[in-house]
């Protein structure tokens, strides 16, 4: 804190002897679409299907409730490397909830750079996407656009079920997280187009960003290099410029951080210093042996209620990577540090290489949670809240009711997502635990298959929520 103080104290003498010396971060700029031809250049276009490859498949009659997206490539190479120009075109975007048929004038057009996106996902057939929304094609220039009501931002993550036979998962969590944390991922369920083939049922979400409609930290930095940030903690070789905190090269912690945010010309030098400055930090309070101390332990560092939030929404779900893979973190400039909730396929005994234990904890393994939950008051306030959201948010009641209200809004997508798909209910895609066969039959299956993993995990967590103290 004494640094942050520092800093602005200087910043502000600077701005009044020489100027302003404050950096703004300024987004693209948010236009306004109208669904006309005058709108831009983003006017919508009869969709190009491919009806031999419905045809084949059984969708000759193709109509949904659900908003459709299609990517147009133009002959282009999508791949996970590099972004590709294209265009996305959107069906219902006011997702109305009324049948469309795919054969309809889009509402809009948007050009767009797309890449594959994930890590062990990219080995599947359905893959997933980032877009990036652009104003004009080849230039450069983000576009922010309401998409499906999740407010205006340029960039988005176009998830596809393909481990997770239910299609519910990330959907499931980051409902539930939404209500129990201050932000979590927005998302919509859509039916994706690709070249005019169909893809099947996908999820877009929102990426953990900075926007107006997301994270919305400052978007200016001071001078010296203090900055809102946001970091990931992920596998060596996820970025060139891992972070050189305290944990990591001390041994304390594993994997790599990454700053996400500020990103490219807008991460300055004096800022990835600083940042490292910041987060060692708090590391080293952490590590030390009066990381509990009062009024100079860990509390000064983090939102403890964001942190014990993680920790319950992450067990409950049984998301073995939380804290060590795709796990985010973020801070607002003089905040303190809080986590945000990502990628939920796996969940829930989804893992395709082996099978949780559904009467264990996971995350005491994690960097600094294995710390935390050493600190006897920190776990009695995981105790107290996870009783508390056992009553509200995680009742079983709640949890069916939002199960219910996917599958409703799904309707008839999930038949003709598994006209696609039908072929992953007939091989071995997961591990079979010793005394389980994991891998499921049927679209029925799977959802009885969720809902009995989540009433174990449940009522394991009731019993022994207190034992997660190490």
């Amino acid at each position: 804190m004494r640094r942050i103080f520092f800093g602005i104290i200087m910043s502000a003498f600077l701005i009044i002897g020489i100027g302003s010396l404050i950096i703004f971060k300024n987004y693209s700029d948010t236009l306004t679409l109208q669904h006309d031809t005058g709108a831009s250049g983003y006017a919508g276009s009869v969709p190009e299907i491919d009806e031999d490859y419905l045809h084949f498949y059984g969708l000759d009659d193709f109509e949904t409730t659900l908003p459709v997206l299609y990517i147009n490539t133009d002959n282009e190479m999508i791949n996970g490397e590099n972004n590709v120009w294209t265009s996305i075109s959107i069906l219902n975007s006011e997702n109305d909830g009324k049948l469309h048929s795919i054969t309809e004038k889009s509402d809009l057009t948007i050009p767009a750079k797309v890449k594959y996106r994930g890590a062990s996902s990219r080995n599947f057939e359905k893959k997933q996407f980032k877009a990036e929304f652009y104003k004009k094609k080849g230039k450069n220039g983000t576009y922010d656009y309401d998409l499906f009501g999740m407010g205006a931002a340029s960039e988005w993550v176009l998830n596809g079920p393909f481990l997770d036979k239910t299609l519910m998962r990330n959907y499931l969590v980051y409902n539930l997280a939404a209500e129990m944390m201050e932000w979590a991922p927005d998302c919509r369920f859509v039916e994706l187009f690709c070249d005019g083939k169909y893809q099947g049922v996908y999820l877009v979400v929102e990426p953990v960003s900075n926007g107006p409609g997301r994270l919305r930290l400052s978007t200016f930095g001071l001078l010296f290099g203090e900055s809102p940030y946001i970091l990931s903690r992920d596998r060596e070789g996820t970025d060139y410029r891992p972070l050189q905190n305290y944990g990591k090269i001390n041994g304390l912690t594993s994997n790599n951080l990454y700053i996400d945010y500020p990103a490219g010309k807008k991460l300055s030098d004096n800022a990835i210093l600083w940042i490292t400055a910041d987060i060692s930090e708090f590391e080293r309070v952490l590590y030390s042996k009066k990381y509990n101390a009062p009024g100079s332990g860990y509390e000064n560092y983090i939102n403890v209620d964001n942190f014990v939030d993680y920790v319950i929404i992450n067990e409950f779900a049984l998301n073995h990577d939380a804290g060590f893979l795709s796990t985010y973190a973020y801070k607002e400039l003089g905040g303190k540090l809080n986590m945000a909730v990502w990628d939920y396929n796996n969940s829930f005994d989804n893992y395709q290489w082996f099978s949780v234990e559904k009467d264990r904890y996971y995350i005491t393994e994690t960097p600094w949670f294995e710390r935390l939950l050493k600190d006897p008051a920190f776990v009695k306030r995981v105790t107290e809240r996870y009783h508390e959201l056992r009553k509200t948010t995680l009742s079983n009641e709640h949890i069916e009711e939002l199960l219910n209200t996917g599958r409703t809004e799904l309707g008839d997508a999930v038949d003709r997502n598994f006209k696609i798909w039908d072929y992953t209910f007939h091989i071995n895609l997961l591990t079979d635990d010793v005394n389980t066969k994991r891998d499921i039959a049927s679209y029925s299956d799977a959802l009885d298959q969720l809902k009995s993993t989540i009433t174990e995990r449940l009522e394991f967590m009731d019993g022994h929520i207190q034992d997660i103290q190490l």
